[in-house]
């Protein structure tokens, strides 16, 4: 565009691109309150880089936040999306990124549903290009969250067990872990079923990178009736006991491997309970969700006799405040992992303009999320 300088007296030229995006300028269902815009983007200041982006998922936090119900709330109107792939198309000066990297973006909230924006150069991380762009596009949320959960609350070596539940959630009302106790709400069918694919990708990340690892898994699902075919699919991730609430007791006492140190809830109420029962004294379960929405719940027995520690788990939260280093340095160790293809999360491509289908058609999904592409 043309504009005058502060003196008056001659005419200067400033570059300016057109980014289409999915805004919101009020919280509510997102397929009534989404619509495509169209924005003006500056270039990048110095420190800053203009990214295109290539690829980003539909996760539950996106959902949660174009509701209002997610503690995160971008100020309004917003550009959508917390997760997603992006090249740099131009860097500042002093940005020190190379044109054409492949960056992710670090903070919540940075709105990735579009295809152009401006970031500080400090605001992205740079991913080596032989990672492909679905693994890229869908590795700063789920990945991270498995391997903290991993890694930050028990020194697990190889050889030890880890617990889970919630492999194969019910349909049926769920809460999402981001909602608070104070948010009573009636959430949508929409929220439901994709924070049950979320929980799905979530507890299978954790079984791959736990066989990378050498750790055992002990995985507790609900009966069905395919359950030989989800024990199938689960073994072939890398499971080694794949049972119900019911029968891990039996499945335990049967399988030649030491008790659980870890154990991982998204259920709550009784599965919670046989979680705890099932974990070797002085161990920990750590709670990242409450599908059930019934509380957790630990016999007093357990917290005197076996003496577990009960935790709380939030990616988000946990990293909040400027927390970027930490965040690479989690990143970091995923690559490898996908550079071998040792970690998969199944996706349905999307072209972005087509965003009313996904939320149309999620509940046809069967282990899949939505990932909106921009190329």
């Amino acid at each position: 565009m043309l504009a005058r300088s502060p003196a008056g007296c001659r005419l200067i030229f400033r570059r300016t691109y057109t980014s289409e995006g999915l805004s919101y300028k009020v919280h509510g269902n997102p397929s009534e309150v989404l619509s495509l815009q169209k924005q003006v983007v500056a270039p990048p200041q110095a420190a800053q880089v203009l990214v295109d982006f290539l690829a980003a998922p539909i996760n539950p936090s996106d959902i949660n936040q174009i509701q209002g119900k997610y503690p995160i709330k971008p100020p309004l109107p917003a550009i959508a999306g917390n997760e997603g792939v992006a090249r740099v198309r131009e860097s500042g000066k002093q940005a020190g990124l190379l044109e054409g990297a492949l960056v992710v973006p670090l903070d919540a909230g940075a709105g990735t549903w579009r295809q152009s924006a401006v970031f500080d150069a400090t605001a992205v991380h740079v991913l080596p290009d032989d990672i492909s762009i679905e693994a890229a596009a869908t590795m700063s949320i789920n990945p991270p969250t498995a391997l903290r959960m991993l890694e930050e609350f028990v020194d697990l070596k190889e050889g030890d067990v880890i617990v889970q539940n919630g492999a194969n959630s019910a349909v049926g009302q769920v809460r999402p872990l981001t909602s608070f106790a104070s948010d009573i709400c009636v959430l949508t069918n929409l929220t439901m079923v994709v924070f049950r694919l979320w929980t799905k990708g979530l507890l299978q990340l954790v079984i791959q990178l736990a066989k990378a690892k050498g750790i055992h898994t002990v995985n507790v699902v609900r009966d069905r009736p395919n359950m030989s075919e989800l024990e199938h699919h689960l073994r072939g991730l890398g499971a080694d006991v794949v049972t119900t609430d019911e029968k891990l007791k039996a499945a335990l006492a049967s399988a030649d491997m030491p008790r659980p140190k870890l154990g991982l809830n998204c259920v709550g109420g009784a599965s919670s309970t046989a979680v705890a029962k099932s974990l070797a004294p002085g161990s920990t379960i750590v709670t990242y969700g409450g599908m059930s929405m019934k509380p957790l719940t630990i016999p007093t027995s357990l917290l005197i006799f076996k003496d577990l520690t009960c935790k709380g788990f939030w990616l988000s939260g946990s990293t909040r405040g400027g927390d970027k280093e930490s965040k690479k340095a989690v990143l970091n160790k995923l690559v490898p992992l996908l550079q071998k293809g040792q970690l998969a999360v199944r996706t349905k491509p999307l072209p972005f303009r087509q965003y009313k289908e996904a939320f149309e058609n999620q509940e046809t999904q069967s282990g899949q999320k939505y990932l909106l592409r921009f190329d």
